[in-house]
């Protein structure tokens, strides 16, 4: 385990406040406007984060924050809003088409990208 910095234990705490979406460049900007931090730290702080499954890399180098263990995300493509959820029917529809042809140790994530209600409603 990495040793913890204050530049880390900064971006622990704003990565765990946020449920949005967000780059790693909007996180470095957040942070240094409490503290000197350079992009690496942001990146590595975020691999390691990655690794004990507390953000989830999404498309167009985005991340969000989630809890450790098996879920799904449901993201809005405005404002970033995520959602967990779980998703038993993805589980089983994953085990069938792995053992459909002979994979085993099948794993899976899945996002779901829509519009949340609060951008609905303003379109």
């Amino acid at each position: 385990m990495p040793r913890s910095t204050r530049q880390r234990r900064l971006l622990v705490d704003l990565v765990e406040s946020r449920r949005r979406a967000f780059t790693a460049e909007e996180l470095w900007a957040d942070a240094r406007a409490s503290a000197p931090v350079s992009l690496a730290t942001v990146y590595r702080t975020l691999a390691l984060l990655e690794r004990e499954e507390k953000v989830r890399r999404l498309d167009r180098g985005r991340f969000i924050a989630c809890e450790p263990g098996h879920h799904h995300h449901l993201v809005c493509r405005n404002c970033g809003r995520t959602v967990e959820v779980e998703g038993p029917a993805v589980e089983r529809w994953a085990e069938k088409v792995g053992a459909e042809h002979g994979f085993v140790r099948v794993t899976h994530n899945v996002e779901v990208f829509g519009t949340c209600p609060d951008c609905a409603a303003l379109a």
